[in-house]
């Protein structure tokens, strides 16, 4: 009975050395992407992605998500410099703020998740507008960082796998509100859009 259970605990020990080993050596960088085709042009899109009050309702990341989540929003109403910060039981905590704007190009943003002892981990992404037609835009949104730690690269090997669909969702929530028109938007206080750009 012993040597079977010496096997298995020598067996167990050069898994987790291999394992920890490994991880050592993995890129602790990661990076998710994923685009979209939204039949809007994109002043419109820009209306929503540059306007961090409307993020709880179209990303993956959203009130029905976790209704007891708290956002609390400062700097300029739209546009660079707009920062978010939230917190609740399902999304956590954590604060984002626009470093770019641009109606033709797209937004870049900070984005900082804090762990329970207050510490927090700066990530990267950034949505890009690509023009099919006037009205059609294709949308591509990235994110990146790094994962510190002994397993951090384990991690950062499967973020694409882990976080891909969370992407997609918000994606597909994004085009959805789009595609509802210029009228809706306007109606949720947005200023009058053009057109095209």
């Amino acid at each position: 009975m012993l040597l079977p259970m010496k096997k298995f605990a020598i067996t167990l020990l050069i898994f987790v050395v291999t394992f920890t080993v490994t991880g050592l050596f993995l890129d602790k960088k990661w990076q998710v992407e994923r685009s979209i085709s939204i039949d809007a042009n994109r002043a419109l899109v820009h209306s929503y992605v540059a306007d961090l009050r409307t993020w709880p309702d179209w990303t993956a990341w959203s009130r029905e998500r976790d209704p007891e989540c708290v956002w609390t929003y400062s700097g300029p109403d739209f546009g660079e410099g707009m920062t978010y910060s939230w917190e609740g039981e399902e999304l956590g905590k954590g604060h984002m703020t626009l470093t770019s704007s641009s109606p033709i190009e797209g937004v870049a943003f900070d984005l900082v998740f804090q762990a329970e002892n207050g510490e927090g981990d700066l990530a990267q992404g950034k949505f890009v507008y690509g023009k099919d037609d006037d009205n059609n835009t294709t949308v591509t949104w990235s994110f990146s960082g790094e994962i510190p730690g002994v397993f951090g690269g384990w991690f950062a090997l499967f973020m694409d796998i882990l976080a891909g669909g969370e992407f997609e969702k918000g994606l597909i929530g994004l085009k959805d509100t789009c595609e509802r028109g210029v009228g809706d938007r306007l109606e949720e206080g947005a200023k009058e859009i053009p057109k095209q750009l």
